[in-house]
């Protein structure tokens, strides 16, 4: 092998280059962004449009059904939502997650710029932008303690201003304030004594407060520009203007109104630990360490309380990047941990040189893996990114450690420490690459992972793929060149480095020689253990498949439901009662609580998130306080309360059950929306925090005109609505922008407030040609219910029931009561769709992608394995570890009593098929050179040599690998950073079946592999001898009878 030669003869040359990728792997991680979930780009397009005054019916019908009807043509659209309430259609497409969203988003403004003549001229134009990651806070702080609102919107417009200078920062978003308001608070006695009609004061402001380009005056001698002021400015602007001429007197806005800059009537309210505050919502920008974005906010905060009063309260609220944080430093924790242990054990085996050369591959590797991560493809540091590193530790010294180890033999036989480790690297070359290559072959498949799942569990084999390219480099390049110079010499008084007179080798000793004596005994006992295992022990231990781990909650939802016509202050209400319950109950830190009076789909009238204390100081579960909190709500009345779990991994943002019923028909899946309901609430208790998105009836009033009589009398259909208005949220009148604000603010006329009712009609006239009539004598007032909101999905009507499992319940075994149910009784109708969506949706489809990557990853390494060997039987023999590694991680879960997870657990088995070969690879391939070697020694002798010489870093490096999960697995996260021990974190639980899977399957088919790969070995002599010998008798058959004749 000419590169390792040249390696070792150009050392100084290859030296730099280390020290090079050394470097470039130093500035990457420096430079590496710190995020706890990876950056996923979502593959939804979101499109709003606000229609003012229309109601849910009128938007589904007017505005959502041209838009989805041109949606479900565009190309790549896997699902198109949309879900309407009063004044407002959210359109949600969902396209394949590896569509380019570039072209998605361009295709989706195409296409609402070809169906924006059929929208009604009134609507704003629709409002196009695409989900990603980042579009959710990370930090959200909120502010109380201010005299009036006015003066606290002016605070939290100032700390948005300096919160946004922070470097990183996106966007701070201002909540629980309404928008601003320039009203124009019409006298009715006023204008009817002026006679001023509601369409002259349209009209003047809608003349008087547009942008005229008054051009250039060139005269020859100068160029001038000319300008005539005509955007209103300030509110005195709006009070002097004109709006009515009568002979000599002008009549002005000021004349018949009150003009006053104020809000606009609240819809919502932000909460906080039991206070009304004003939310500000940070939001970071890609590519941005959150961690740092989020001390320097804190840093500013600090500055803001000094430059404040005291009694101006700055909370923060809800921090994701303490989890982030904690989740980082505790990982990173464990990597040193790991490192250490590894170092230890690889030291006390080999020796301070030798443990130290290997050793060198576990920085260099990390280091090389940060640079191209970062620089070439961009990645965060993440938690899968830390985690594919933990599990790449102790694989990524396996070449180092059989190079080393090789060397060393010869090193002991008398070869200088240069042609030692020159000669080991050219002999382990080929089984050495072939092992990295057959684990990145397993790996590889999860790379093209499709789905959310796959986004999020991608940047774990990728970081496997770089740190294990990187230790292969430094095991067949730089360990060599480093050994040939820093490697031990060997002394007239050294003793051999393995010696074969040990307990271990002793006992080992026999075990082989009998399964070289016992083959088929040796091999129909070990598959009658993998059967006993698989078909008897796992199966009754009565666990299932779950999606994800479970994993202790920091962070909880609240979800306030009622019915009927709320306002805002009746749901703040509501709220308060809620509070007073959750704010006392043990291991609450923060309560953000949002409430709104209307709105939104089911009956939601308040969300909030309720913040636990750090788990590390808690004496009791996440999982506990959540039972607390539920306990605390459960007498409550007037209101529902929903509180789960927020979810997270790559199922963050849907329930763990999600069954979906949709039809053309409304009130078809209404009724069997709310049958299905009950039916879950009386009968399955392994559910709970049961949510529908049925929506709730409210009381509209219903304004029929008399148009017939309206036109006799000479009055419009606007003039009678423009009256109504009057009474209600008032007439948009235009926008203006003064010099202290960010937005345009509305400018709005109305009726006084104690004359904003809809009684009042009778009390308001408009201008006939008979002069002025009431309103009243032209419309007739009717109450009637009315949803508030309608969803539809692909063109149907659709309603969703959502849920989370008790811990304790196996949701697989609850939904399948549910099935059970709609199977066996008249539910399901023909003109209705149902179906199962969310975490389990996602599990059947991950299971189903893992299958397929467990037998492409086998293919892949069967034809690397076929390759190297030139052979079909041995490859066969070293895929047969795969079976035991599956044995062992259903033993290990059998025996730690832990539920498989389908994204963790599948993970583990696909990736374990390619680092449980490696162990084989090395075996075979050190017996077929002792064959070609010694050619006339008895295969069990060969057989015996091979498994004892080999003995040494078989175990080490599967122990190196264990050595690296062992903590984890066992349920504990020991940081020798913060010299701190901690069980059960959620950085454990999140790893822990990981962790449990690789360790037992690797530790087991380790064992079995030692054992029964020396029958499998000789079994295989045994039929080529048996084989040689029929060929002999056979070909020997012409000359005996031959010889008869003769005789």
């Amino acid at each position: 092998m000419g590169i390792v030669k040249t390696a070792v003869s150009k050392f100084r040359t290859t030296l730099l280059v280390m020290i090079f990728l050394i470097i470039m792997g130093m500035f990457g991680r420096a430079a590496m962004p710190i995020a706890s979930n990876p950056n996923i780009q979502f593959p939804f397009v979101n499109i709003s449009v606000f229609l003012e005054g229309a109601s849910p019916e009128d938007m589904a019908r007017i505005v959502a059904k041209p838009l989805e009807n041109r949606f479900l043509r565009l190309e790549g659209q896997e699902q198109v939502r949309s879900t309407n309430t009063q004044s407002f259609t959210n359109l949600t497409i969902q396209y394949d997650v590896d569509y380019d969203m570039d072209q998605a988003i361009l295709d989706v403004e195409r296409a609402i710029g070809e169906v924006r003549n059929q929208l009604p001229p009134e609507a704003n134009d629709p409002i196009v932008r695409e989900r990603s990651d980042n579009d959710w806070p990370i930090l959200i702080y909120s502010i109380y303690g201010f005299s009036n609102l006015r003066s606290g919107y002016a605070v939290a417009q100032e700390i948005q201003d300096r919160f946004e200078k922070v470097p990183g920062v996106l966007g701070v978003e201002i909540g629980g304030v309404p928008e601003e308001l320039l009203e124009v608070e019409v006298s009715q006695a006023k204008l009817e004594s002026l006679g001023v009609s509601l369409t002259e004061i349209y009209s003047a402001v809608r003349n008087n407060n547009v942008l005229i380009p008054a051009g250039f005056q060139d005269t020859g001698s100068g160029k001038f520009a000319v300008e005539i002021p005509s955007i209103f400015e300030t509110r005195q602007d709006v009070f002097d203007l004109p709006i009515k001429s009568d002979g000599n007197k002008v009549v002005k806005m000021g004349d018949v109104a009150d003009i006053k800059r104020t809000f606009k009537d609240p819809t919502s309210f932000s909460r906080i630990n039991g206070f009304d505050a004003i939310s500000l919502s940070v939001s970071k920008r890609v590519g941005f360490n959150e961690l740092d974005i989020a001390q320097a906010v804190q840093a500013e905060v600090e500055k803001i309380r000094e430059d404040f009063p005291d009694d101006l309260i700055i909370q923060p609220g809800l921090d994701t990047t303490k989890f982030a944080g904690d989740m980082v430093s505790e990982l990173e924790g464990n990597i040193i941990t790991a490192v250490i242990l590894v170092m230890v054990l690889v030291v006390a085996t080999l020796g301070l040189r030798n443990g130290l050369i290997v050793g060198i591959a576990i920085p260099f590797s990390f280091l090389v893996g940060f640079g191209i991560l970062h620089f070439f493809i961009g990645y965060e540091f993440n938690f899968l990114v830390m985690f594919g590193m933990l599990l790449g530790l102790g694989m990524l010294i396996d070449g180092g450690i059989v190079i080393v180890e090789y060397a060393d033999k010869l090193i002991d036989k008398g070869q200088s420490r240069k042609e030692a480790y020159t000669n080991a690297a050219e002999r382990m070359f080929t089984p050495v690459f072939a092992s990295v290559l057959t684990t990145l072959a397993a790996f590889s498949p999860l790379m093209i992972w499709p789905g959310i799942s796959g986004k999020f569990m991608r940047y774990l084999p990728v970081t496997v793929f770089v740190i294990l390219a990187a230790s292969l480099a430094y095991a067949l390049i730089f360990a060599p060149v480093i050994g040939s110079l820093l490697g031990r010499r060997k002394r007239a008084n050294d003793i051999n480095n393995d010696s074969d007179d040990t307990a271990l080798k002793n006992s080992y000793r026999k075990a082989i020689n009998f399964a070289v004596k016992n083959p088929v005994e040796s091999v129909a006992y070990t598959f009658l253990t993998m059967f006993l295992i698989l078909g008897n022990i796992v199966p009754n231990y009565g666990k299932q498949f779950v999606y994800f781990p479970s994993v202790e909650p920091w962070l909880i939802e609240a979800d306030i439901q009622a019915r009927g016509n709320l306002s805002p202050y009746e749901a703040r209400d509501f709220a308060i009662d809620a509070e007073q319950k959750l704010i006392a109950v043990k291991g609450v830190d923060d309560l953000n609580i949002s409430v709104s009076g209307g709105g939104g789909s089911g009956d939601g009238v308040g969300r909030g998130y309720i913040v636990l204390e750090d788990p590390k100081e808690l004496d009791i579960t996440g999982f506990e306080v959540l039972a607390l909190l539920r306990e605390a709500v459960s007498e409550i009345s007037g209101y529902k309360l929903n509180i789960r779990e927020v979810q997270e991994g790559p199922g963050q943002f849907s329930a763990p059950v999600e069954i979906q019923l949709m039809s053309e028909d409304l009130g078809l899946i209404e009724r069997k929306t709310r049958e299905l309901r009950n039916y879950i609430d009386q009968n399955i208790e392994g559910l709970t925090g049961v949510n529908d998105t049925l929506p709730k009836y409210k009381i509209e009033w219903k304004i029929d005109v008399d148009k017939e009589r309206a036109f006799q009398s000479g009055i419009s259909l606007y003039d009678i609505g423009s009256t109504i208005q009057m009474v209600t949220t008032g007439i948009m009148l235009g926008e203006y922008r003064p010099d202290d604000s960010k937005e345009e603010i509305d400018i709005r006329a109305r009726f006084a407030k104690d004359k904003r009712t809809l009684s009042n009609l009778e009390n308001i006239t408009v201008n006939s040609r008979n002069g002025a009539v009431p309103v009243s004598s032209f419309v007739d007032v009717e109450a009637r219910p009315n949803a508030a909101s309608l969803v539809r999905k692909d063109g149907q009507f659709f309603y969703e029931i959502n849920a989370t499992n008790v811990p304790g319940f196996n949701l697989n075994g609850e939904i399948n009561k549910i099935q059970q149910w709609i199977n066996e009784t008249d539910f399901d109708d023909p003109r209705m769709d149902i179906t199962f969506g969310g975490l389990t949706e996602r599990g059947a489809e991950a299971t189903d992608f893992l299958i397929q990557a467990f037998y492409g990853a086998l293919f892949l390494m069967f034809i690397i394995l076929v390759t190297q060997f030139n052979s079909i039987s041995q490859p066969i023999v070293i895929l047969l570890s795969v079976l035991f590694s599956t044995a062992g991680v259903f033993l290990g879960l059998t025996v730690t009593g832990s539920e498989p997870s389908t994204i963790m657990t599948g993970t583990a088995l696909v990736g374990l098929a390619g680092i449980v070969v490696n162990n084989n690879i090395v075996l075979i391939d050190t017996f077929n050179k002792l064959r070609l070697d010694f050619p006339d020694k008895p295969a069990t002798e060969l057989i015996a040599e091979t498994c004892m010489s080999r003995l040494r870093p078989v175990l080490l490096t599967t122990v190196t690998t264990i050595f690296g999960l062992m903590f984890l697995s066992f349920g504990y996260s020991i940081d020798v950073i913060n010299r701190a021990i901690y069980e059960g974190t959620s950085t454990v639980k999140w790893y822990q079946v990981f962790g449990i899977s690789i360790c037992w399957g690797l530790g087991f088919s380790t064992i079995i592999t030692l054992l029964v790969t020396p029958s499998f070995l000789m079994i295989l002599e045994n039929l080529k001898e048996y084989r040689m010998g029929a060929r002999n008798f056979v070909t020997s058959i012409p000359n005996k009878i031959s010889t008869l004749f003769k005789s």
